[in-house]
């Protein structure tokens, strides 16, 4: 179902290489057990555009793309098909301006995550 080996190959070539001796059997296994909803949030995924973003960010915050950079229609029909993923469980994301908050602010953990690292 997803292919993974653009993802093996970039990790192959740094510090995260240990983890494909275990990651490739573990999403394996992980993509054999059936989700109700996978199927329907895959026909979704497939609608939402791929165009390369002007803007990731996953250090700070999750933020792809921004506001402007996608006229207000394209906007509205990605904002309406990541309503089919909902509810959110972890996040927040921000997605071309739009705001998707979460019922877990992963945020607020690795923030905690980072100020104990700190110590």
């Amino acid at each position: 179902m997803f292919d993974f080996s653009d993802f093996y190959q970039l990790i192959a070539k740094n510090r995260l290489q240990s983890w494909l001796n275990v990651l490739p059997a573990q999403l394996t296994e992980w993509q054999n057990q059936p989700h109700g909803d996978l199927p329907k949030w895959m026909r979704v995924l497939k609608k939402i555009p791929v165009d390369a973003p002007a803007v990731v960010d996953i250090k700070d915050s999750v933020t792809i793309g921004t506001e402007d950079e996608l006229p207000a229609g394209q906007r509205a029909k990605i904002e309406n098909l990541l309503r089919s993923f909902h509810p959110w469980r972890k996040g927040p994301y921000h997605v071309h301006g739009i705001h998707i908050d979460t019922e877990w602010r992963s945020d607020w953990k690795w923030d905690r995550v980072l100020l104990i690292s700190r110590r």
